[in-house]
């Protein structure tokens, strides 16, 4: 998926749809790829994927585990040599905590916000590089939500977070039912 080194998006989830899926745009409204869940909720595996439906990124819950952990590789399969990091949740928290770490447990990424209203602030190395909000562009659509990231931040960088975007609305849409 090219982010035509756009790093301010807007994520609109399909309304009527039997799996979670959605579409990934620029602020000029331009489709720069779709994601997609699965039709089974248990251990959903999610799939940000380019104009040509080729995988980019493949998101696994995992099924048994004490935290909400969901693990991402870098194009379509689930495969060891692919493995990039993984999402975590802090087992209790009176606001649910999330970071992402690497293959090597070093923390990436953390997450700060609501998950119910899926506002989210997002920090590497203390810095803020991204923010997530429902509203940031005063969206009217429903199930619309904005992700504004940091021009300095790389595409891969880019991409993971896109990635834990998904899976946070994935974690809000549990929470709720």
């Amino acid at each position: 998926m090219s982010l035509q080194k756009t790093r301010e998006f807007m994520m609109r989830e399909k309304m009527i749809s039997l799996t979670d899926k959605g579409e990934i745009k620029n602020l000029n409204d331009e489709l720069l790829g779709t994601f997609r869940g699965n039709l089974i909720k248990i251990g959903n595996t999610y799939r940000i994927r380019d104009l040509d439906e080729v995988p980019i990124l493949t998101i696994q819950e995992k099924i048994i585990s004490i935290r909400a952990t969901y693990k991402f590789y870098k194009g379509g399969e689930k495969e060891d040599d692919k493995f990039i990091g993984q999402l975590k949740r802090k087992i209790v928290a009176i606001r649910p905590t999330y970071w992402f770490e690497d293959p090597n447990e070093n923390r990436v990424f953390t997450m700060k916000g609501n998950i119910m209203t899926l506002k989210f602030k997002i920090f590497k190395d203390g810095q803020e590089v991204a923010e997530i909000r429902k509203k940031l562009w005063k969206s009217l659509l429903k199930n619309t939500f904005g992700v504004k990231m940091s021009p300095e931040l790389d595409d891969s960088s880019a991409m993971l977070i896109l990635g834990i975007v998904i899976m946070l609305h994935h974690e809000k849409e549990e929470n709720r039912n």
